[in-house]
């Protein structure tokens, strides 16, 4: 595809007019483009959507970057686009499905969730700034920045969690990752586990259990102080949560084990642990 000069959506745009413009910018060597808007399904100046290869029309106009004549509920302009431009992709392609997916309305059927979404965020751009689609675009553009590194981090921990450690506790099955990015709880609770443990590149640790549990890691802690003396152990008043080291607050001192030592006191804590 030829690098466009000017990519063109529409007035208020919506998440999958402005993923479309994103998906452009950062994987179709558009960062320099300008940005024009129009009434959702007008062309700019009222030429045909792809007339000008360098003037790239999403989500309005009837071109190939706009979904809207087709009855195809797993297409959206950022997933035409996305084929088009980075179609291996694997972050990008989970991504443009949930943008494809609440385009279609299919990401909640039912009731809508309660918690604040990124539709809710764009809607509040677009009330802030209701005649400078320009702005709404440039704010929302780290945002989605943000979201695909998201997705790639999740791709990372998967993969990562393939080469985990299962291990027997008296509360039940724990499961240890080791990987740059840490651990992950929505893969070890979804595994099965009742707690997990996780070590990451800068050698940050940290224990965690399912908070209906009756898991109580108090004797863990202790057994930490003495073994690991040096490291900044922290536990959570709760008892559910042990941790050495994170962004929010860097430890003192890391810890010194490595992450199958971490499981040995697990497992001999655990069966020593009355809650």
């Amino acid at each position: 595809m030829v690098t466009p000069k000017t990519i063109v959506g529409h007035l208020a745009p919506d998440l999958d007019c402005l993923a479309a413009i994103w998906v452009l910018m950062r994987f179709g060597g558009a960062k320099d483009a300008e940005l024009s808007f129009v009434p959702a399904g007008r062309t700019l100046d009222d030429q045909p959507a792809d007339g000008d290869p360098v003037i790239i029309h999403v989500d309005t106009g009837g071109g190939r970057f706009d979904h809207h004549h087709s009855a195809d509920t797993t297409l959206s302009a950022a997933e035409l686009v996305r084929r088009d431009l980075a179609p291996d992709n694997e972050a990008l392609r989970r991504l443009v499905d949930q943008v494809t997916r609440i385009d279609h309305a299919e990401a909640h059927p039912g009731r809508q969730p309660v918690f604040f979404n990124i539709n809710d965020l764009i809607s509040g751009y677009n009330a802030l700034y209701p005649n400078r689609p320009h702005h709404v675009a440039q704010a929302m553009l780290p945002n989605l920045d943000a979201w695909y590194e998201h997705e790639a981090r999740q791709i990372r921990l998967e993969r990562a969690f393939e080469r985990r450690l299962e291990f027997n506790t008296r509360w039940g099955l724990g499961i240890a990752m080791q990987s740059d990015d840490g651990g992950s709880s929505r893969l070890a609770y979804s595994h099965g586990a009742v707690l997990y443990a996780y070590r990451d590149r800068r050698g940050y640790m940290g224990v965690a259990a399912q908070h209906r549990s009756d898991v109580d890691l108090e004797i863990v802690y202790r057994d930490l102080q003495r073994l690991d003396a040096q490291a900044d152990w922290y536990l959570h008043p709760s008892h559910r949560l042990l941790l050495c080291g994170t962004p929010k607050a860097p430890p003192r001192q890391r810890s010194a084990l490595s992450l199958d030592e971490l499981v040995d006191i697990l497992k001999a804590g655990s069966q020593r642990s009355r809650r």
